[in-house]
């Protein structure tokens, strides 16, 4: 594994990147613990493929509305982990460039801001 790997399987918060499309392109490991699943089987799907059909639309919703602005988003979504463990997260999502600033897509780094709530 590269360096860059390392450096984001190291951080607890979930970082991950996505296409124009809403593909995944790339996740750490606290992104693929989410999901339970390994990373390489995550690359390639969108939220609707891995999430309940009302959260993946709420999180393209977010991502159109960021990529829209051209500017960096905070937003709260809840999760659930593979064991049942609620979590909310505080989601950062910002503009993805390419080395001449176009942009191909979008990074995001979620941060767990409260767990094991019963109500949403």
């Amino acid at each position: 594994m590269d360096l860059h790997g390392l450096l984001l399987d190291s951080m607890p918060d979930i970082v991950f990147a996505k296409d124009l499309n809403g593909r995944y392109i790339a996740g750490n490991a606290a992104w693929a613990l989410l999901l339970g699943q390994p990373a390489s089987v995550l690359i390639g799907q969108l939220d609707f493929d891995l999430f309940p059909q009302d959260l993946a639309n709420d999180f393209r919703r977010n991502d159109l509305a960021m990529l829209s602005s051209g500017q960096s988003q905070r937003n709260e979504e809840w999760v659930t982990y593979p064991d049942g463990r609620q979590a909310l997260l505080e989601t950062l999502k910002s503009p993805l460039r390419d080395a001449t600033g176009n942009v191909i897509g979008l990074v995001g780094v979620c941060r767990e801001i409260a767990a094991n709530k019963i109500n949403r």
